[in-house]
């Protein structure tokens, strides 16, 4: 049962790497309409995966097993010796898909950050405002020194 859990849940990983790829490949050619397109795609993938990691940790709980990192391990040390190193195999590799697809999202993660300053030092341009003028409201946005600023509430 849980290894058939593991080899869905390491597929349903492998599904969202190849959309954070998909999504790396918009953010390069600044595609609007295929970011809303993939991001979509990434959202059902993401929902599908968090359903099948739910599925896991309620069996390792009805095993007995804590629904943690530890309890699966406990699972796997507990099996049957035929099943232990399938299993063991399996957590690796899931882990493994896990580790890309969070080194791929903190790399799209980083083209965001570098396009969101660019646009923000355009419009700074633009606007003929000083780029040194300018503070950081709570949610880490620029606020240019206005009226509606926090310093001028406070």
């Amino acid at each position: 049962m849980l290894a058939g859990l593991l080899q869905e849940e390491r597929a349903a990983v492998e599904a969202l790497t190849q959309q954070l790829q998909r999504e790396y490949e918009v953010l390069k050619t600044r595609d609007a309409p295929g970011l809303e397109q993939v991001a979509h795609e990434k959202r059902l993938c993401a929902d599908h995966l968090r359903q099948l990691m739910s599925n896991r940790l309620d069996y390792l709980r009805t095993q007995g097993f804590t629904a943690d990192k530890p309890g699966l391990a406990a699972y796997i040390a507990a099996a049957l010796p035929a099943d232990h190193s399938e299993l063991a195999a399996l957590a690796a590799d899931l882990e493994a898909a896990a580790e890309q697809a969070h080194n791929q999202n903190e790399i799209n993660g980083a083209v965001i950050a570098a396009s969101r300053s660019y646009i923000e030092r355009a419009l700074t341009i633009l606007t003929g405002r000083d780029p040194s003028d300018c503070l950081y409201d709570h949610g880490s946005r620029r606020n240019f020194g206005s009226s509606n600023s926090l310093i001028s509430k406070a």
